[in-house]
């Protein structure tokens, strides 16, 4: 992939990021009594767009033949996979207590928070004693973070079930959020559980095409589907939920 191809893939993913946290921002301004949690949430989207700004470090060194970030060349850190490896955890952490934020029943909000404290320290105990945390993502951590947000996400659609929310789903924020991080979780997690076995052979070219386009395509609907969620609910002047 050459600096232009980098450009071209990149950008729309970075436009949207950027359009969903100024959405989410708008949102807040016209809606009174917003939740805290969705405070959160936009705080985490204008967040994500300064992990991917500051994640741009290694590609710029990389096409600059390293005259940019100099600094970085022969290091651990010349690859930018420390740093989405924090941020992979601290994501799949804010979106399950998010969707648990929802939930009534305070023993669920217990057992997610001690499965979650399990998740965070064995993720980092895989990330001290293996050399992962450098060189690629954990299959560990894509599985075991989407089955803890499903089921999340499956508690909170009960939750709306139990409602007369289920009724105006058109107005649920979390409905939309739920959506578009459901779906590229479960379309990108079964292609990362194969990215450390194809990085490894020669000839992946058709992996790494797969991959890329399922990271495209699913941060595009994703940020589409958060964007719509804000400007359609900030129409409704007090928030429902």
């Amino acid at each position: 992939m050459g600096f232009n191809d980098f450009l071209l893939y990149i950008l729309p993913i970075y436009i949207l990021e950027v359009l969903a946290a100024l959405a989410g921002t708008y949102y807040l301004k016209k809606t009174s009594s917003p939740f805290k949690n969705t405070k959160y949430l936009v705080q985490f989207l204008w967040l994500t767009v300064f992990v991917e700004t500051v994640g741009l470090y290694s590609p710029g060194a990389y096409f600059s033949n390293y005259e940019l970030f100099s600094f970085v060349k022969d290091t651990p850190f010349a690859e930018n996979y420390w740093w989405y490896n924090i941020y992979i955890l601290v994501s799949y952490t804010f979106y399950i207590f998010y969707f648990i934020s929802f939930v009534r029943k305070d023993y669920w909000k217990t057992i997610f928070g001690v499965a979650v404290g399990i998740f965070l320290l064995s993720s980092t105990l895989i990330f001290i004693f293996t050399d992962i945390f450098f060189k690629g993502y954990s299959p560990y951590v894509s599985i075991a973070g989407t089955i803890l947000l499903f089921f999340s996400i499956v508690l909170f659609y009960f939750e709306l079930l139990r409602s007369d929310l289920i009724l105006a789903l058109k107005w649920s924020l979390p409905f939309y959020i739920s959506v578009g991080v459901l779906m590229f979780n479960l379309c990108l997690t079964p292609v990362e559980l194969f990215i450390q076995y194809y990085n490894l052979k020669e000839g992946n070219e058709l992996f790494v095409t797969l991959r890329s386009n399922v990271l495209l395509y699913g941060n595009i609907f994703m940020y589409s589907i958060y964007t719509l969620g804000f400007l359609v609910c900030s129409k409704k002047k007090k928030s429902s939920y």
